[in-house]
């Protein structure tokens, strides 16, 4: 893969995501969506920091002057991560959420375009392939340590952006542990509730069951009695009525 390859290639991961978020919005999930936004906000921080390290550089380095389209998309990459800033701090909750992510790639859309229309032919026509190669090995590299969230107020050109985004990198990346640490533990404090839920149900429902059990031996118990009783009755009574007879037939008869 080349260097214009592996950028098409972020752009390309970049539109499945706002794909998948304007997909999920029939469906209503707002923890879906956050979770997209979140991957949004990592992948276009990773691709606007790599793009101004070393392909916007490379460009400048193989024109007569500043390219004006160089200019552009980096003042593009600002209103970018300005936007970043603000969906990080939003919750799917809030009104104006899906507008904000709507605007950020109706943006995208648009300087991705002129990206693959002016500048990255422009880098084709001005290396060649092996330099292509090794621009895309580099900037598979920066990828590992490059910023994961945006910073609209530090430096975007070398060299000071080299020196202020790895200090960026190195704090976004520490956050990134962070919050991944806190969720698998509300992740498993979840899993733990639920399997505790579980327990409960399970021993509820094995009690309510032994109380069905003893309920139908008590019944069961009640209805033996029940017949037992009947029946002690009736031999009673038939006995009764036996006796009475005998007693009837011995009586002497009197004349």
């Amino acid at each position: 893969m080349d260097a214009i390859q592996l950028i098409k290639s972020d752009h390309a991961a970049v539109e499945q995501l706002f794909r998948r978020f304007e997909h999920s919005l029939a469906r209503g999930g707002g923890n879906e969506q956050r979770r997209i936004a979140r991957a949004l906000v990592k992948e276009l921080s990773v691709h606007a920091a790599v793009e101004e390290q070393l392909l916007y550089p490379a460009l400048r380095a193989t024109s007569d002057g500043v390219p004006p389209e160089v200019l552009q998309a980096l003042e593009e990459h600002h209103l970018v991560k300005l936007t970043l800033l603000e969906l990080e701090k939003m919750s799917p909750r809030d009104e104006r959420y899906r507008a904000k992510v709507a605007v950020l790639a109706a943006n995208v859309r648009q300087h991705v375009r002129e990206e693959e229309r002016d500048l990255l032919p422009r880098l084709r026509r001005r290396m060649d392939a092996s330099e292509l190669r090794d621009l895309a090995k580099a900037l598979a590299m920066l990828k590992k340590t490059a910023p994961t969230r945006p910073h609209p107020a530090s430096p975007d050109e070398p060299p000071v952006n080299f020196l202020t985004g790895a200090l960026a990198a190195v704090y976004d990346r520490s956050r990134d542990a962070l919050r991944g640490l806190a969720e698998r533990g509300e992740a498993r404090g979840r899993e733990a509730l639920r399997r505790g839920s579980e327990s409960v149900r399970e021993l509820a429902n094995e009690g309510r069951a032994r109380t069905r059990r003893t309920v139908r031996r008590g019944e069961a118990a009640a209805r033996d009695l029940a017949e037992g009783a009947r029946v002690a009755g009736r031999d009673l009574s038939r006995g009764g009525r036996s006796a009475g007879r005998d007693l009837t037939e011995d009586r002497p008869t009197v004349h």
